[in-house]
């Protein structure tokens, strides 16, 4: 790659401070190192490079952007090949500079929800506060006002013009990003780790490792033994990927509102074990969404009676409740007397300068200077984009000063300055170029009440850009952050930067949890909520679900393509069954022949539609899509590999009509896929509730599809039979075993006798009731009849003397019988036990879905 360093050292067109320059503007030691290496980066290795983030970025889950400023959906554009670099020295005082800040910040929630002297005193205005939606009115004294309301922080930086690190954002509530920085540090490490090693990169994880210490025993209310819950909105939010990962680094459970209840003022999660009281939550709802009885009335799902337990004592909330209300842009500008008045010193790092227009002076300012100034909403919890001046058009124009005019309190004006420049590849020319950059730093409270900063973060790069507002919407770029051993000079400082820290870290004073007991060791079990489990066992039945008619898909166009008129009669029974099953299309009465076979056009037809979507709820499309709703649900219960593959299940499905080839080739990748899951399933999960849920689906959905499957074999002729006994062995996974066993061609009894009473086949139907039997057993369902039923089955398949058994006979035609019968009452049994898993264990209602258990939920469980 061409490095013109004339051209990148060389002064912005707009003054703009340059990354690359040292403070005797020659090029800073970490960067060379980055430029040296990216010199011998030919074209085809960046493709290289860009192709393994791409898939590594893809099979992780994360496909959201933690710098989404509006709470939508917005893609995780990409991951630069270039690393951001810093030097240790100029870390040291960003890292000061957000401790100093993140204490500031939590002082000042703790007045303004308790005794309010700042306001007061006239260091913040009482509008700025009161007047806006995100501040909780019955917050005020919920909690003790010794604790902490700020457990988590991240903060928005910039250089302007002078290479001074200024504050452009507060990230209070829920702050986005930690998870992303982990995600690209682990990408970047292996995409470049001889660069990585060079420049000894500090690790990240005393962040998260600090953060586990606080929730665990820093912030729980008076308990032996503290169980601790992350609250997410659901798998739709857009960074779902985060709460996931965090829950994982944590180690607990990811929740939703729904899998928690309060039960007199002390929360509960709704577990497969029944309630299990929650001392810590780490919420990632919004402030307003927590407890619906309080906070803005039924508009939000929430948990009934957070609020009262909170003010109990009984459950601590990471961030505190109202705590979103410091993210408002007009508090910028009272900060740094907040910090004279708090703490007898001014703030390392300023804001942007900033201007409430609520302020009579400051409004005369920003209307003085509209047309250079870029205006905010003050109120935190009002979604607005930032409006810069010179690009609004008149009608925009128009409309700002008019809401200046009628509403000044609800804006804020902010000076615009050139952001300082990064180099970035240009993707279309493969030229290094300078781009603006903002950081997003993060700490952590650590258990004796100071700050933990992440030795990393997010780097926010625009891409192409016609104004010097940097914004979400914008498309951008995401660079991981190093900090380096590398010596290099800090930038000058108009305040007084406090002394480096030595080359050597002092790790941050830990307070560790009392060691287990041997009784709590053996006692120990993972906490699993009740829509986790239910989200579980569906998966299982889904999974086999569509492994099924994979199976018998790939049966009927096997013997369609070897075009032998005498298997006419073979596809027609097994398009019978498919349609029995609803896993394809009834004919017409034109599609049927004389002979009762079926046209085979139309069965042509149909399989190429059988990828396709379809309203039949036994179709291979809705299979597909809603094993991977319930993966998606639960997605951090699945491993990476696990999630990778279900992921790219529905990729296999059509949305029109498709030719025989691809069919078969698509049905041949879901059956890999099948049995990849198969195999995750009895491999590598942890034997659980989560997995004996799953597992339990998985038999109770292969019991009932071999049950019904044989159910059809016998209800046909003699001669029908016979033609199907081959693809009846497929369909069952038995054609191997019945070779390798018997040596012969296809015969009845042998067949009856692999598929319904042997019991070392997994797919009989005598090994799979035992099993069931045997599975059931630890669940202790409270309704007894169905296991009745199938141990009943059990003997009566048991009593079954096969000796007499001669095709053609009597004698023949009685064993069907009482096979048709044993049949029948799996199906009864099957549905009995079914339901009473649902309504036993699963939040269900009397009027759920009995095909997908994904319909309605019982606010009333337990």
């Amino acid at each position: 790659m061409d490095v013109s360093l004339d051209q990148l050292l060389g002064p912005s067109p707009d003054g703009a401070f340059s990354e690359l320059r040292d403070s005797s503007a020659r090029l800073a030691p970490e960067w060379d190192y980055v430029l040296s290496a990216l010199k011998n980066l030919a074209p085809d290795d960046l493709k290289g490079f860009l192709a393994y983030i791409t898939e590594n970025i893809q099979n992780r889950g994360s496909i959201y952007n933690a710098y989404s400023e509006d709470g939508t959906a917005v893609p995780w554009e990409s991951l630069s090949v270039i690393p951001y670099v810093i030097s240790a020295q100029e870390w040291d005082f960003i890292e000061q500079a957000v401790v100093q800040r993140a204490t500031v910040i939590n002082d000042t929630l703790r007045d303004i929800y308790g005794p309010q002297k700042l306001i007061r005193h006239g260091l913040v205005p009482p509008s700025l506060i009161f007047g806006q939606r995100g501040f909780l009115w019955p917050c005020i004294n919920a909690q003790d006002p010794g604790k902490h309301h700020l457990h988590m922080y991240a903060v928005d930086i910039a250089r302007d013009e002078t290479g001074q690190w200024r504050v452009l954002k507060d990230r209070t509530q829920g702050p986005l990003g930690a998870g992303y920085a982990l995600q690209n540090r682990q990408i970047m490490s292996t995409a470049l780790p001889a660069l990585f090693n060079q420049l000894r990169v500090s690790p990240q994880a005393d962040y998260f490792r600090v953060l586990r210490q606080t929730l665990l025993t820093g912030v729980a209310v008076d308990a032996d033994d503290t169980v601790t819950v992350l609250l997410s909105p659901g798998p739709k939010h857009p960074a779902y990927f985060e709460h996931v990962f965090l829950a994982r680094q944590m180690g607990v459970p990811i929740t939703e509102s729904l899998d928690l209840t309060v039960r007199n003022d002390v929360l509960y999660l709704k577990t497969l074990r029944g309630l299990q009281r929650v001392h810590v939550v780490l919420r990632r709802l919004e402030d307003s969404e927590c407890d619906p009885m309080e906070l803005f009335g039924c508009d939000y799902p929430g948990i009934p009676g957070l609020l009262q337990a909170i003010r109990s004592g009984n459950v601590a909330v990471c961030n505190a409740l109202g705590s979103g209300v410091l993210e408002s842009a007009g508090i910028l500008e009272f900060l740094p007397g907040i910090c004279e008045h708090l703490r007898g010193e001014p703030l390392l790092m300023n804001s942007l300068r900033s201007w409430w227009c609520g302020n009579e002076a400051n409004l005369s300012y920003a209307r003085e200077h509209f047309d250079s100034l870029m205006f905010k909403s003050s109120f935190s919890s009002m979604r607005a984009s930032p409006q810069y001046a010179p690009d609004l058009d008149a009608a925009q124009r128009q409309a700002l000063l008019e809401r200046l005019q009628i509403s000044p309190r609800s804006l804020v004006a902010h000076e615009v300055i050139p952001l300082a420049g990064i180099p970035e590849i240009d993707l279309e020319s493969g030229q290094l170029q300078m781009r603006r950059f903002t950081m997003r730093v993060f700490a952590a409270l650590t258990p004796d009440g100071s700050y933990e900063v992440m030795r990393g973060g997010v780097v926010r790069v625009e891409d192409r850009s016609n104004t010097p507002v940097l914004s979400s919407r914008n498309r951008q770029i995401n660079k991981d952050l190093w900090v380096c051993s590398v010596a290099r000079a800090a930038a000058p400082s108009v305040v007084t930067v406090p002394p480096a820290r030595g080359t050597a870290r002092v790790a941050p004073r830990a307070v560790e949890a009392r060691p287990l007991t041997l009784e709590q060791l053996l006692a120990a079990h993972t906490t699993t909520p009740a829509r986790i489990g239910e989200n579980l066992f569906w998966m299982g039945r889904y999974g086999i679900r569509t492994e099924h008619s994979v199976l018998l898909l790939r049966t009927i166009i096997r013997n369609l393509t070897e075009r032998m008129t005498e298997k006419e009669t073979l596809i027609t029974l097994l398009y019978k069954l498919g349609a029995h099953l609803h896993i394809l299309a009834a004919p017409s009465e034109q599609d049927i022949g004389a002979d009762d076979t079926y046209d085979l056009n139309f069965i042509r037809r149909q399989l190429g539609l059988s990828l396709a979507p379809s309203s039949r709820a036994g179709a291979l499309s809705n299979n597909v899509n809603y094993l991977h709703q319930c993966a998606f649900n639960i997605r951090e219960k699945l491993s990476l590999d696990v999630w990778w593959v279900v992921n790219n299940m529905p990729a296999y499905l059509g949305a029109t009509e498709l030719d025989l080839t691809v069919v078969q080739q698509r049905i041949q990748e879901l059956f890999a896929s099948c049995s990849i899951l198969s195999g995750f399933t009895h491999e590598q999960m942890t034997r659980d509730e989560g997995w004996s849920f799953l597992l339990l689906g998985r038999l109770i959905e292969k019991l009932g599809r071999m049950n019904d499957t044989l159910g059809f074999f016998l209800r046909q002729s003699e001669h029908d039979k016979t033609i199907m006994l081959e693809s009846l062995l497929e369909i069952a996974y038995s054609i191997v075993t019945y070779r390798a066993r018997y040596h012969r061609e296809e015969e009845m009894l042998a067949v009856l006798y692999l598929l319904v009473f042997d019991r070392s086949n997994p797919y009989s139907l005598r090994y799979l009731c035992q099993s069931l039997l045997d599975n059931s057993a630890a669940f202790n369902v409270h309704e007894a009849q169905s296991r009745q039923i199938l141990q009943t089955v059990v003997s009566d398949m048991d009593a079954i003397d096969l000796a007499p058994f001669v095709v053609g006979t009597p004698a023949a035609e009685q064993i069907y019988t009482q096979l048709s019968q044993v049949c029948a009452d799996i199906s009864y049994g099957l549905s009995i036990y079914a339901n009473s898993i649902s309504h036993q264990y699963f939040l269900v209602t009397d009027t759920i879905s009995s095909d997908t258990g994904l319909e309605t939920v019982n606010k009333d469980f337990l």
